[in-house]
């Protein structure tokens, strides 16, 4: 790509005069750059080592000394502004097709990428990431984003995922727990899933999306109300061997509809919900407030309680910090 197109793009200006005229491919990632790459800076720091590794153009937002002459130096106004503007261009010139789909399509979607076809790329949720591989995003390929709003910007020509399979007609449904499901689908019968009532949908969307052809066992990846079973010690054991569990959850816009379910669902049993932050969806006096996981267990040895919904940390911090602090097992 010549220099004097990618000041078009970006709406960039050249703060000298370069004898090198066009760049191979773009870099966010110093380590990364090869010669003959565009580097966008976000680090001043990193640009003697992009300059080091081959660089044969910069592009900053903020002022820097001019390290090497040979090579061009534009500023822009914002790089996040920047980066849509490249990858919209680069995205431009091909037919695609483009789909927005909720956080758990995508998360099920990033499960099951090992089946896609060579045509379905998913957009990173950095959207910066997207420059590892956008080279090989070709006409007619498939891109999916969770992020309606940037997907806007980089492909304006898009469409609503849920909207591919638009009727889901499930039959014969048993919720066997709150994590595991039985049901008939389209003369299909799938016996004990590990996946939440509340996610069937989706699950059954990205079933269709891929023809059936995935492996069930790969939901043991989904950790969106995935329980955490709990001794009294407080120590991580085999799945349903205790009536003690806890979920987490660090994605805001889930809360509610987790909530709800855990409500509906659970009612019989004892939930405390305990969160990093105060939230809209329950009562102040429903809410137990902690600032880090080493609050967790001294709270939790003070309380009676079958589940835990525990929001502001994800499944793998709780994971990592209950396995770093497990108690021996004691007789009495």
């Amino acid at each position: 790509m010549q220099i004097s197109s990618i000041l078009d793009i970006v709406d960039g200006s050249l703060l000298n005069s370069p004898s090198i005229s066009f760049i191979y491919s773009i870099k966010t990632n110093a380590k990364k750059v090869k010669e003959g790459d565009l580097f966008i800076v976000r680090d001043i720091n990193d640009i003697e080592l992009a300059i080091k590794n081959g660089a044969f153009a910069i592009i900053l937002e903020i002022n820097s000394p001019i390290l090497d002459n040979e090579i061009a130096w534009i500023k822009v106004e914002n790089i996040d502004a920047c980066i849509i503007k490249l990858i919209r261009y680069k995205l431009s010139i091909l037919d695609l097709k483009a789909y927005s789909c909720d956080k758990i399509t995508y998360q099920l979607l990033k499960i099951y990428s090992s089946n896609f076809s060579k045509s379905i790329k998913l957009i990173p949720n950095k959207l910066e990431n997207l420059f590892k591989n956008i080279d090989e995003i070709v006409l007619d390929d498939i891109i999916i984003s969770s992020n309606q709003e940037i997907l806007n910007k980089i492909y304006p020509y898009n469409k609503d995922f849920n909207k591919i399979t638009t009727t889901l007609e499930i039959e014969n449904l048993i919720e066997h727990s709150l994590f595991e499901t039985s049901f008939s689908y389209n003369n299909s019968y799938f016996s004990k899933l590990k996946i939440p009532s509340l996610y069937l949908a989706q699950f059954l969307r990205v079933y269709n999306f891929l023809g059936g052809n995935i492996d069930f066992g790969k939901l043991k990846l989904f950790n969106n109300l995935k329980p955490l079973f709990i001794d009294r010690n407080f120590n991580l054991i085999e799945f349903g061997k205790s009536d003690r569990f806890i979920i987490s959850q660090d994605t805001k816009n889930l809360y509610s509809n987790e909530i709800l379910y855990m409500k509906i669902k659970y009612k019989y049993a004892k939930t405390i919900f305990i969160t990093s932050e105060y939230i809209d969806y329950l009562k102040k006096d429903e809410q137990i407030i902690i600032n880090n996981l080493d609050e967790l267990k001294p709270i939790l040895r003070k309380l009676k309680f079958n589940a835990i919904y525990l929001m502001g940390f994800n499944y793998t911090q709780v994971q990592t910090y209950l396995l770093k602090s497990e108690n021996p097992l004691t007789l009495f």
